[in-house]
């Protein structure tokens, strides 16, 4: 804080008080001298230290909160908050380190198959005459046999829904978000589980709303925390994802997403359903999705990046009918209408049968390395399930995590700490998500499970020891 004040010295030449003290506080975070979650002082008392009005840190405070430095919370004070681009920013880039075992990534199981399915298609594609999907601005919504081909694939999922009422969108993601543009704005609440998508954590951020996370086991988030929020508050909407959480693989019983709607039902709280995961269970479905059991308030989120290619970036978004225009609208000004060539793609494989093919492709693929996962690491398993791209892992008590994912880097392994999950207030968990789908042989995947077993085994160098002293 001394900095601070060193640093609010050159106001005196004419500089703004709040941007110098913004500079002073962003630079702090950035070096690590200011911790992800830490709380800041109070407005009153910085100002009283820092010999400075009040309204400075305020205008400080808000400019923070806007570039991602800061979180505010009403009645709890302000805090740091690690911008989402510092966690996610590697797996932006268009270039991958080749010798490192990638495990923090979630995407498919790839072969040979994949490949030539591909080339098949764009050979195909290529060779025809009429070509509309190149050349169509319109529909927003998405082409018309394409929103059938999409409604046909939800129809396999266990929801019914008319094509008028799906849109096509850019990924699941991007549904997601248009799903809470939608619905939330600034000091609205919504709730997710206490583990989520960094997607939606990053999306309140651009939003504005409160995110809280719900407390939950190994089969999903608690209804009772759910109703006790919503009998005392005023909740906009639940973000969850009944099948194959992501990190912790949960899946949500049939009894439990009939209780989950009738709760939502009651208060008037929207459900986004997130099942992007969903087509990789096929006769281990647990029940119809949630949003079967509310269609009047759920959002339905779905894509085939997750199950049949990982650049078939095309997602599916069913909406209540009574906000249908409004989302239409929002994605019209966010993106203008999904790219209709990977439409024509994922239409043509859904009908010819070749997208379920590739799903039950998968299924086994992952079968096979989620059997690997738990023959060496049986031991250390928080989560799991048979289908899902992804292992939730406790850490040993002697590992600090920070600790850990830097030794398993150093050995050429990535896994991903829990950080990126956590919605603001929630307790962080020792465990680590573990991606099955790093593109690499069999044996190669053998070995590296082997190195991140023989890791958890070891005692850490006496710094980064986590025991007694």
């Amino acid at each position: 804080m001394s900095d601070w004040k060193e640093a609010l010295l050159a106001a005196h030449g004419g500089g703004s008080k709040y941007k110098l003290l913004v500079t002073a506080i962003a630079t702090d975070i950035e070096r690590g001298e200011l911790r992800d979650g830490q709380r800041l002082p109070t407005q009153r008392l910085l100002a009283e230290q820092l010999d400075i009005s009040v309204q400075t840190v305020t205008n400080a405070y808000k400019e923070l909160e806007r570039q991602g430095w800061v979180r505010c919370e009403v009645g709890r004070g302000s805090f740091v908050s690690r911008r989402i681009s510092e966690r996610v920013a590697t797996s932006m880039l268009d270039r991958g380190e080749h010798s490192l075992l990638d495990f923090s990534t979630v995407r498919i199981v790839r072969n040979e198959r994949h490949d030539r399915y591909w080339r098949q298609a764009c050979e195909e594609l290529a060779a025809e005459h009429e070509q509309p999907w190149i050349h169509a601005c319109r529909p927003i919504a998405g082409f018309e046999h394409h929103r059938e081909a999409g409604a046909q694939w939800l129809a396999e999922l266990g929801l019914k829904v008319a094509p008028r009422d799906l849109l096509l969108t850019n990924g699941a993601s991007q549904a997601i978000f248009l799903a809470l543009a939608s619905l939330a704005g600034p000091d609205d609440l919504v709730l997710c589980e206490s583990c989520t998508d960094h997607g939606v954590i990053g999306t309140a951020q651009v939003l504005g709303f409160k995110l809280q996370g719900l407390e939950a086991d190994h089969d999903g988030l608690d209804p009772e925390h759910f109703e006790d929020i919503c009998a005392n508050e005023r909740v906009t909407a639940l973000v969850c994802t009944p099948n194959l959480n992501n990190p912790t693989s949960s899946l949500m019983p049939d009894g439990r997403r009939r209780e989950i709607a009738e709760i939502a039902r009651r208060y008037g709280v929207y459900v986004i359903e997130d099942d992007v995961y969903g087509p990789l269970l096929g006769a281990a479905r647990a029940a119809p999705p949630l949003s079967h059991y509310l269609p009047e308030l759920s959002f339905y989120c779905t894509s085939l990046t997750k199950s049949v290619l990982t650049g078939l970036r095309l997602g599916y978004l069913v909406m209540p009918r009574r906000l249908a225009l409004r989302t239409e609208s929002i994605f019209r000004v966010n993106s203008w209408m999904t790219a209709p060539l990977l439409g024509e793609i994922a239409t043509r494989w859904i009908e010819r049968g070749r997208a379920s093919e590739l799903v039950g492709l998968q299924r086994e693929l992952i079968a096979g390395r989620q059997a690997a996962v738990t023959a060496e690491l049986g031991d250390y398993l928080r989560g799991s399930h048979p289908a899902s791209l992804s292992a939730w892992l406790n850490v040993p008590e002697h590992w600090e995590l920070d600790a850990l994912q830097h030794e398993l880097r150093a050995r050429g392994i990535a896994l991903t700490l829990p950080d990126p999950f956590l919605p603001p207030g929630s307790q962080r968990p020792r465990a680590m998500r573990l991606c099955i789908g790093a593109e690499c042989s069999d044996q190669r995947l053998r070995t590296g499970l082997a190195s991140i077993r023989d890791v958890f085994e070891q005692y850490p160098e006496i710094h980064a020891f986590r025991g007694a002293r």
